[in-house]
């Protein structure tokens, strides 16, 4: 899907988006509720996330452990900080318990997006690498928020 969409989007010179998201202090909240609650939190990161991110062009998958990715064709910058807000305050709102976070008193999650229009001599994986980046300096900030690259 990717590489699809990074190529459809060179071609018809439209942004494209990738955010990384990563729930915050999950190995906390795993050694405090124990691994099914941390799977049933899983579940519940996971649908918001795919009732968040519904268009046709919206692809949102696991990436490993407690990180996921959200590929946005065609989605400016301005419209994919909305989005990553609105994601922001939908999973503030499952109000899920994280006593031992330094960050909230419920789960929380960090987000880094990277929205671009893809050039035929950018670097394949130069998306995900931006993002990544972006989530970086989130966490780095703070987490609970998103960063933008």
């Amino acid at each position: 899907v990717y590489n699809n969409e990074r190529k459809r989007a060179i071609r018809k010179e439209i942004p494209i988006t990738f955010m990384m998201v990563d729930i915050d202090y999950f190995k906390q909240y795993n050694d405090t509720y124990g691994h099914l609650e941390g799977d049933e939190a899983l579940v519940k990161v996971a649908a918001t996330l795919k009732n968040t991110f519904c268009r046709a062009g919206d692809f949102v998958f696991r990436l490993g452990g407690e990180e996921f990715g959200i590929l946005l064709a065609d989605s400016s910058k301005d419209n994919s900080i909305m989005l990553a807000s609105k994601l922001l305050r939908n999973i503030s709102d499952l109000e899920i318990e994280h006593k031992n976070s330094s960050v909230d008193k419920n789960l929380s999650i960090s987000i880094g997006i990277c929205s671009i229009v893809p050039l035929i001599n950018d670097e394949e994986n130069y998306l995900i690498k931006c993002a990544d980046e972006a989530l970086y300096r989130a966490k780095e900030s703070g987490r609970n928020r998103y960063s933008v690259n």
